[in-house]
């Protein structure tokens, strides 16, 4: 820390400074009425250094923190020259911003004729242009046909410039929305401002400038001792794409290799497939962000500073031309929600398995959570003759992955926004012509595990108050597989799945007072849409989409039956499925048949063994081996003075201590249906692309892997 501040004063000026970007979240909020950000909390505020590095960020979206950084870098090599009062308008993916929708606000902060920090915020904007509304553009081959890329000064001197702020809304084809939620993303920046210039005033400007800086330093030596707790090893995994853009049936894979060395960690994509014609693809700015989010979440938590401090220890590589990092003119309009979003999935899994290998640190291990975003652009003409839309918020009700030590949780929101909410369900009516039809958690969703995942919510809704609906779906993947992973042994979570049921009884349901509450007893004829999709809904017509739910952690016929009769009771898991996967049997009027749930048990562990056979090293899996891997059911230890892994239930030697004991078990082929009702509900649970494969010891049948692979 600067020798010239004491700790006291450190604190207290690096509070001011959270204060500061609060502020400017409050803001945005108060003045902006778009779902996505009013309730969504699609944005993010923050504070910088003079050369454009991260100092305090809000709790918003955590992707926008290392993007928000790269377009402030962007703007100071770009501009040249700035003065004071001047504010820049970016929204440029390969110029920073994670994609077009997203606008970066940003402007140098003077002090005696030199700039001296930066502020900035950016915000998701419903619709910006493009040939797809929303500007999600599914049906677009290159960025030229997405949304425009802005790179403007929208403020000379502190006045603003009209035409500049012309030019963005008339681009939209929601000019209200778009024109109030870019005077609230400089309404924000000059409170800031404000707020900056008091705390100078009242502190002085050396103090302020290092306390930033020792901020940074501050995290720095802090998220480096953590990762030098942290064992030397390398881990990996596998993530999947189905489906790239409207009317592609292509399958894309994504490839990450974790190196954790001293206190550096190293990301690394390659193998990872070329990039897309769709619009899903990352920059390589984008895919630092999605890489970095179980960093910021699981490694400094709340205790290190999310700042720029990351990027000194935290390295990504992605090959170019990949749709990890994308050469222009790619097209990267559904980046966002696209392969920044999966980045975030691979990279929590593979720091997943290095926390397992962490007696301090195992508590925090969770493989996935929201692993999809399950994002519809919905659009329609009210009956009063007005244009309106949005992107729904409701796949925020995703579960997240069960823990080592406790089931995941229910409707988790987002792992990169610790405020991602579901917008209200009146409000969305009362802003869009639609009508819920319900909103409920989704039965049987959880993936099963000694812990369960998290459950997912279901939504239905219908057009109301407008003829038709224009329904554009970007799901991000999982309408075929799942990516729920869980972990040693825990079963995937649902996928995330968008389908619209034609012409249904719901009106006739709901004027009788009797509310549908599946696909069946909506009547009509039911269509399960692939991950990128455009269609009308006719008045008749209901939408219905679940986003995933949360894989589970340890073999399922660990879990303590009375936890299972307790999710039956509770209706988070079916009877069906608790014998199904749990091997619990319970009564007519629930109760616990223990000795028969015994018997059970034994009887599936029994079964494991006899259908299983003896696992070929290197012959299923691509990708570099882990060189660490410790598990619920697999233990390190020593057998003739030699590393080995072996069972932790029955303890038989699995293999050598750095080998993968995956390829030394049993080894079973089952369908995606074995974890759950909601995955690849197309075919019912029987996907033509993608298999479980589950590791089972020899010596007791416990089940200590299932992995979700593409069939090769």
């Amino acid at each position: 820390m600067n020798g010239v501040l004491d700790p006291v004063t450190f604190e207290v000026i690096k509070h001011r400074l959270w204060q500061i970007t609060d502020e400017q979240g409050a803001t945005i909020r108060t003045i902006s009425t778009s779902p996505i950000v009013v309730e969504g909390n699609d944005f993010n505020v923050g504070l910088f250094t003079r050369d454009g590095d991260i100092v305090v960020t809000g709790p918003y979206v955590l992707h926008h923190v290392t993007t928000m950084d790269a377009v402030i870098k962007s703007v100071i090599r770009e501009a040249g020259e700035f003065a004071d009062g001047d504010i820049f308008l970016v929204n440029d993916p390969y110029l920073g911003a994670l994609h077009q929708n997203d606008i970066a606000v940003v402007a140098p902060f003077f002090h005696d004729g030199e700039p001296i920090l930066w502020i900035g915020n950016v915000l998701h904007h419903a619709d910006l242009a493009g040939i797809d509304e929303g500007s999600f553009c599914i049906n677009a081959s290159n960025v030229f046909q997405e949304a425009p890329r802005y790179f403007l000064k929208i403020a000379h001197g502190g006045r603003l410039a009209s035409d500049v702020e012309r030019t963005i809304v008339t681009n939209s084809r929601l000019p209200d929305m778009v024109a109030l939620d870019l005077r609230a993303q400089v309404g924000a920046l000059n409170v800031a401002r404000q707020r900056v210039q008091e705390l100078v005033d009242e502190r002085g400007v050396e103090t302020v400038l290092a306390v930033m800086d020792g901020s940074i330093d501050h995290a720095d030596r802090r998220l480096r001792e953590r990762i030098g707790e942290l064992p030397d090893g390398s881990w990996s995994t596998e993530v999947y794409m189905d489906t790239d853009r409207v009317g592609s049936d292509r399958i894309l894979k994504v490839c990450l290799r974790l190196d954790k060395r001293g206190d550096e960690l190293f990301f690394d994509y390659a193998g990872t497939d070329p990039q897309s014609q769709g619009a899903v693809n990352a920059t390589l700015h984008a895919c630092y962000a999605g890489t970095t989010t179980p960093v910021y979440t699981f490694l400094c938590g709340s205790e290190i500073d999310w700042n720029g401090s990351v990027k000194r220890s935290v390295h990504v590589d992605a090959p170019e031309g990949t749709v990890m990092n994308a050469r222009h003119p790619a097209p990267v309009s559904i980046c966002s929600i696209g392969f920044s979003w999966l980045a975030s999935v691979a990279a929590s899994r593979v720091v997943a398995q290095m926390l397992s290998c962490s007696d301090t640190y195992r508590d925090r291990v969770c493989p996935s959570w929201l692993v999809s975003c399950n994002g519809n652009n919905v659009f329609g003409v009210t009956d009063e003759g007005k244009f309106v839309g949005a992107l729904l918020s409701d796949h925020r009700g995703g579960g997240a992955a069960a823990r080592s030590f406790a089931d995941g949780f229910d409707h988790a929101g987002t792992l990169f926004s610790y405020l991602s909410y579901m917008s209200d369900v009146e409000s969305q009516e009362w802003k869009l012509p639609i009508l819920y039809v319900y909103r409920r958690r989704l039965p049987d969703s959880a993936g099963p595990g000694m812990y369960r995942g998290g459950l997912t919510a279901v939504t239905a809704l219908a057009p109301y108050g407008a003829r038709s609906l224009l329904l554009k779906s970007q799901n991000t993947a999982g309408a075929d597989e799942s990516n729920a992973a869980g972990i040693h042994g825990g079963y995937p979570g649902a996928g995330s799945q968008v389908s619209v049921v034609r012409d249904t009884e719901v009106w006739e349901r709901l004027t009788a007072g009797d509310i549908p509450l599946d696909y069946a007893e909506l009547g009509g004829e039911i269509e399960h849409l692939p991950s990128k999709a455009e269609r009308d809904l006719g008045p008749d017509d209901v939408l219905v989409f679940y986003p995933p739910g949360g894989g589970g952690y340890g073999d399922p016929l660990d879990r303590d039956p009375q936890r299972v009769r307790t999710d039956v009771l509770d209706g988070a898991v079916s009877r069906r499925a608790a014998l199904a996967h749990y091997g619990v049997l319970l009564s007519e009027d629930l109760l616990l048949d223990e000795e028969a749930t015994r018997a059970e048990r034994a009887a599936r562990r029994a079964e494991r063994l006899r259908s299983a056979h003896h696992a070929v090293p290197d012959a299923e899996r691509t990708g570099p081996y882990p060189t660490r891997w410790i598990g619920e059911n697999v233990q390190r230890a020593e057998s003739d003075g030699v590393a080995v892994l072996r069972c932790g239930n029955c303890g038989h030697v699995l293999c050598g201590g750095d080998e993968d004991p995956r390829d030394h078990g049993l080894r079973r082929r089952t369908d995606l249906a074995d974890a759950g009702p909601w995955l690849a509900v197309k075919w019912d649970g029987r996907s033509p692309n993608f298999e479980l494969v589950e590791s089972i010891c020899p010596g007791c049948g416990v089940l200590f892997d299932v992995d979700e692979r593409l069939k090769r």
